[in-house]
């Protein structure tokens, strides 16, 4: 297994702490909203489950693939 994190949002090159902070300073809480800002998650859409977990979790490193096991 790879000891790579997966961090951002690479589409719109967002951290996830970035997104985390902008999500709390909008009062998002979807990933809808998230991407009605154009703020991430709506180019490739990989990081989707990630930005899930976070507004879930407030969690902002993830091992790969870590959010589909849940």
């Amino acid at each position: 297994m790879s000891s790579q994190k997966v961090t951002k949002c690479i589409c719109h090159d967002q951290s996830f702490e970035t997104i985390k902070e902008y999500a709390r300073e909008k009062n998002l809480s979807t990933i809808d909203g998230l991407q009605k800002h154009d703020f991430c998650s709506n180019g490739c859409q990989l990081c989707s489950p990630y930005v899930e977990a976070l507004l879930e979790t407030g969690q902002t490193e993830f091992l790969p693939g870590e959010p589909f096991g849940k």
